[in-house]
């Protein structure tokens, strides 16, 4: 089986971060406070503008998440565990900077690549979607590699891959809690990710 994998949400918990890293930093440099711990994203969570949100995208703490931060307890294991058993992984993700040419581009796809090696997450492709286009390029994607499963976290991803019939888990966030379809299976943790592929 072809099982496509999303990183931040997924992989990565970036909820845990932008809340636990983002609220002091966004209160110390804005003077921000938590509108919606419940938001997607660091816009919606604290309010604050477009330029705002990217110059949280190269600071230091956000730096600390894109290198340091840990993997979902879990994720390495069952990952090289439906590798052994003859899955296919494709990690299938959309980041800020990773599409652009020059040095930006240059160091988000370098980031991304080393976390996922010391992290030890094995997979056979890796395809990198533009972060404004995240829906379509991840449609595309799993067009492109037969993926017969994507677990993803992001509401509009999860819309656009059941609305075309590739059936989606959906790692659950507080962002998603509403999203409910017969073809959507909610899971909690990687070891429900592994009960659920298991059977198929």
């Amino acid at each position: 089986m072809n099982i496509g994998i999303d990183v931040d949400g997924v992989l990565a918990n970036v909820a845990e971060f932008q809340l636990e890293y983002g609220t002091p930093y966004f209160k110390k440099k804005y003077g921000y406070d938590v509108i919606n711990p419940n938001a997607f994203d660091v816009k919606e969570i604290f309010g604050c503008t477009d330029k705002e949100r990217n110059k949280f995208g190269w600071d230091k703490t956000f730096w600390h998440y894109i290198i340091r931060y840990p993997a979902m307890e879990n994720a390495t294991h069952i990952i090289s565990k439906l590798r052994k058993e003859g899955h296919r992984i494709v990690i299938i993700t959309g980041r800020v900077f990773v599409k652009q040419s020059g040095f930006k581009g240059w160091l988000s796809r370098l980031t991304l690549k080393s976390w996922l090696k010391r992290r030890k997450i094995i997979y056979d492709n890796l395809f990198l979607c533009d972060e404004e286009n995240a829906a379509e390029d991840k449609l595309l994607a799993c067009k492109k590699y037969s993926i017969d499963v994507m677990i993803e976290d992001k509401p509009e991803n999860i819309i656009a891959l059941i609305n075309n019939s590739i059936k989606t888990i959906c790692f659950s966030a507080p962002y998603n809690q509403g999203c409910k379809d017969k073809n959507i299976i909610h899971v909690n943790n990687w070891d429900d990710v592994y009960k659920f592929i298991q059977p198929m």
